[in-house]
């Protein structure tokens, strides 16, 4: 789409992460020592275009910040990234969403990594905020579905433009269905086809999916990569092996690694291991931020990186 201003616009959370690290989670009623803290800008959709800008593209980032320090550093750490903020609103007496996240280094393989996370919002992007002129300036938009009116509204005109949507579906919210129908590309957590279907497992919950309206209807499965239908078959990419400090944002960094191929135009199963190689590396490092990787270091990744065995 020549004369676009954007190659990508998000819109929806985020969100100012304080990485506290532990040996093992603790027990309840305990106590234990802290290995590492870090504080980092986080969020589904800012860590999304923070991680597209990182690969190279002209990103903006839409949504909402509380009139508080963490909504100053969330901004900040955007514009660090080279991430438009312009469509940012700070709402008066809210605050900024925050987060504390416990992220284990011990354990066995498959729990090393892993992270709980506690969080407070009080902003939430309204659909009077949403701009309209930096919506028409993307060649797609990425949206996350917790701020379902403005999202919807930001779809709208997106198809009015002829602009594709991307939808990191997390969680089925009320309104979630309206935004699937106004979907083009939905990539899920692995829980969010059987919520959202009532329970119909992964493949058929995918081709439900599917029937409402999206090109693809996809699904990230951790360890186990991810599967995607673009109604006439099933495509499934492994993840790729790396040794994890944290798994942190790295399903936001897929969405990021699955937006960048779409735009590229490169085939569903190129695009699926490209967001997989950009989501396993983002977990080398402690936060969502940290290790995300350039073009040229996804590409000598995956031509170096082995998949993941079971």
């Amino acid at each position: 789409m020549p004369g676009k201003l954007f190659d990508a616009v998000g819109i929806g959370l985020n969100s100012v992460d304080l990485l506290c690290v532990v040996e093992r989670h603790p027990p309840f009623n305990t106590k234990g020592p802290l290995l590492e803290v870090s504080r980092q800008g986080g969020g589904q959709a800012a860590t999304a275009m923070a991680a597209l800008a990182r690969l190279g593209l002209r990103t903006a980032y839409i949504g909402a910040v509380g009139d508080d320090e963490e909504g100053a550093f969330s901004l900040q750490s955007l514009r660090e990234e080279g991430v438009d903020v312009e469509g940012v609103v700070a709402q008066p007496g809210r605050a900024s969403q925050f987060a504390v996240i416990l992220v284990q280094r011990g354990g066995p393989p498959g729990e090393r990594g892993g992270r709980t996370i506690l969080w407070r919002r009080e902003v939430e992007l309204r659909p009077g905020e949403v701009r309209e002129d930096i919506v028409r300036a993307a060649r797609l938009i990425h949206v996350d579905g917790h701020n379902i009116e403005a999202e919807l509204r930001a779809a709208e005109w997106a198809k009015e433009e002829g602009v594709p949507v991307s939808f990191d579906a997390e969680r089925a919210l009320p309104g979630t269905e309206a935004l699937v129908r106004r979907t083009d590309y939905l990539v899920a957590s692995e829980e969010f086809p059987a919520a959202f279907t009532g329970g119909l497992p992964l493949e058929e919950a995918l081709r439900a999916i599917h029937r409402l309206g999206p090109r693809v209807a996809a699904a990230t499965l951790g360890e186990r990569g991810a599967v995607a239908f673009d109604g006439e078959r099933f495509h499934r990419a492994p993840a790729f092996a790396v040794e994890a400090v944290d798994t942190t944002g790295a399903g936001d960094v897929f969405h990021a690694g699955f937006v960048f191929g779409a735009l590229q135009g490169y085939p569903l199963p190129r695009t699926l291991r490209f967001a997989n190689a950009v989501a396993a590396m983002s977990c080398r490092r402690l936060g969502g931020r940290a290790a995300l990787p350039r073009l040229a270091e996804a590409e000598e990744f995956m031509r170096q990186a082995g998949p993941l065995r079971a």
